[in-house]
């Protein structure tokens, strides 16, 4: 049947079959095989792109979890080091001794500060009254350590109505403790 039809085709006639025929299977190739070969390209470079974006911030996340990890590892050796019996209280008691302004001390007063699973900061409200600039200078250098995990977290500084050679300093003192340990101690 298609000999046949072909038979009567003039020359002219047949390169124009011919070449429809070549059209249609290009067509067809473009349409099932290249079309669809390009898009799932197109579409695989979108999904390795969106992964490297992906992976570049599980990168960065892990970098800082690493930090968080060793600051915790290094929280845990200072806490060891210092042993369980550490209480912010006596410690602020001992260098306030050390300074030479225990008996300026008019409030003391401990609380909590924030607390995780395995730790709480433990906070104590320091009143000195009467002191020289440089008792006060002197506390301050003795009780901020941060071998023992001890900051100062505010400080307010005033001159004495009565006695203006001496100043009153609030403060508010932290560190960080296990937190079973502060349940039972400080």
């Amino acid at each position: 049947m298609i000999k046949d039809f072909w038979s009567k085709l003039d020359k002219k006639q047949r390169y124009m079959v011919a070449a429809a025929i070549v059209v249609v299977a290009l067509a067809l190739v473009l349409e099932l095989i290249i079309f669809p070969i390009g898009e799932a390209m197109a579409k695989v470079k979108r999904y390795v792109a969106t992964n490297e974006v992906k992976l570049a911030e599980m990168m960065q996340l892990d970098a800082e979890f690493a930090r968080h990890r060793n600051m915790l590892a290094s929280v845990n050796q200072v806490i060891s080091a210092r042993g369980t019996n550490f209480s912010l209280f006596s410690y602020l008691e001992k260098k306030a001794a050390e300074a030479r302004v225990k008996g300026n001390i008019k409030q003391m007063s401990a609380s909590r500060g924030t607390q995780t699973a395995s730790f709480e900061e433990a906070l104590v409200d320091l009143r000195l009254e009467k002191i020289t600039i440089k008792q006060l200078t002197e506390f301050l250098y003795l009780i901020e350590s941060p071998d023992e995990l001890v900051k100062i977290k505010k400080i307010t500084v005033n001159k004495m109505k009565d006695s203006p050679e001496y100043l009153s300093a609030q403060m508010q003192i932290s560190s960080i403790v296990l937190f079973q340990q502060h349940r039972g101690g400080s």
